[in-house]
């Protein structure tokens, strides 16, 4: 019998996989960001983003957000995954909710449904990662309440 272990892993035992609850939480909210990422990328041609000069600037903000969201998801199932990546959602979703008030295209009919689908996407985000933080953030050890700090 085999056993190959490494850190932030799933543990495999003869074709068994035991799966710990921070790969449970890793795959909840991976999934959903690769998700989101192409939505980003393909959301302004299923929407029909005019093709104006507000419309092209939008949907190159959405490129650009698309990419960080598709090579943060990448990051997380390729490295042990840590607070980081779900601050970097967190902020993406901040921005991008945003983004139609600082780029002034908020109410401009020439934007479409642009504004629309980014400030529900960018509310997404900001719950996914601010969930997946609390989730981390609860499964730390604690040090012992009677334990003395070091000196």
């Amino acid at each position: 019998m085999s056993l190959t272990q490494r850190p932030g892993t799933r543990i495999q035992t003869a074709g068994h996989a035991q799966t710990p609850p921070a790969d449970i939480r890793d795959s909840l909210f991976t999934a959903p960001l690769l998700l989101i990422g192409g939505w980003l990328f393909a959301g302004g041609w299923a929407l029909a983003y005019p093709d104006t000069h507000v419309g092209n600037n939008v949907r190159n903000v959405d490129l650009v957000f698309a990419t960080i969201i598709l090579l943060n998801a990448i990051a997380r199932v390729a490295r042990t995954r840590g607070p980081g990546s779900d601050v970097i959602t967190i902020v993406c979703g901040a921005c991008l909710v945003v983004s139609p008030f600082v780029f002034g295209y908020f109410g401009d009919p020439g934007a479409g449904l642009a504004p629309l689908n980014q400030i529900v996407t960018g509310a997404v985000l900001m719950v996914l990662g601010a969930v997946s933080l609390a989730l981390i953030e609860r499964r730390r050890p604690r040090p012992p309440a009677d334990a003395a700090p070091a000196r």
